[in-house]
């Protein structure tokens, strides 16, 4: 791959924006490599986390404007679009925990691309904004849906009409950013972050990240109760739970 460096470290997936010339802008090819990674996360039964990074400077500027500028007519770009908005919503819905690592600029559609993310760490030079009404053009990834179901409508519209750039304790006093890190290893934080996630079956994780979208959608607790009570009794019976709980009784005798 050119323009994403791909690294798995056990159940932990890293997928890095490499187009630093252009500060990690996204084109046609990088959505045919994310369409293929994402094919691979998808039937690799093993994978439990998925980061997603850019670089110091930026981690991804939007769409690369002077590659996308070729197509100058609606009929030409809109499958281009809806092609994009497509890998956003296979992120959206991998069985793995997602999370978008950013410590430069997430602005235009890279700031889509976070919106699609499960998580958002963010270290303190990030910056965050969807400046597309700058350009004179509306989101084009799905991006404005998935900002507003993730901070609310009331706070996503400002953002959205002004395209302000949010610092990164702005961003997470939004809600965009689910968490701040500080010192120089930030890296270092997510791994360990993405380890700890790692430890849960997926099929755990799966079942979470399934009812977190339905509280998003406003399914009322008293539907979702019986979901939960029949997920921890299909998982009471497994060889899993009953060597959990061995060992930790094996330490509370100790």
């Amino acid at each position: 791959m050119q323009t994403l460096l791909v690294r798995k470290q056990g159940p932990i997936q890293w997928i890095r924006f490499h187009r630093p010339d252009v500060r990690n802008a996204v084109n046609l090819q990088m959505m045919g490599e994310l369409e293929q990674v994402l094919t691979e996360i998808e039937q690799d039964s093993q994978c439990k986390v998925v980061i997603f990074s850019g670089d110091e400077r930026a981690f991804v500027s939007g769409g690369d404007l002077d590659a996308l500028h070729q197509y100058g007519h609606k009929h030409e770009i809109q499958p281009i679009m809806e092609r994009m908005g497509r890998i956003l919503e296979r992120v959206h819905g991998l069985a793995p925990l997602t999370v978008a690592f950013v410590e430069g600029a997430a602005v235009g559609g890279g700031c889509e691309i976070v919106a699609s993310c499960d998580l958002c760490f963010a270290s303190a030079t990030a910056r965050f904004g969807m400046i597309q009404v700058k350009l004179g053009i509306t989101t084009g990834w799905g991006g404005a849906g998935r900002l507003m179901r993730k901070i609310g409508p009331a706070r996503a519209l400002p953002l959205l009409l002004t395209g302000q750039i949010l610092s990164a304790p702005e961003a997470k006093a939004s809600g965009l950013v689910d968490v701040l890190l500080d010192g120089e290893r930030a890296d270092q934080a997510v791994q360990e972050f993405a380890e700890q996630v790692a430890k849960a079956p997926l099929e755990i994780i799966r079942f979470y990240k399934g009812l977190a979208e339905e509280v998003n959608r406003g399914v009322p607790t008293a539907e979702l109760y019986a979901r939960e009570a029949e997920q921890c009794a299909s998982l009471w019976e497994s060889e899993e739970h009953a060597q959990a709980v061995r060992e930790f009784l094996a330490r509370r005798k100790s």
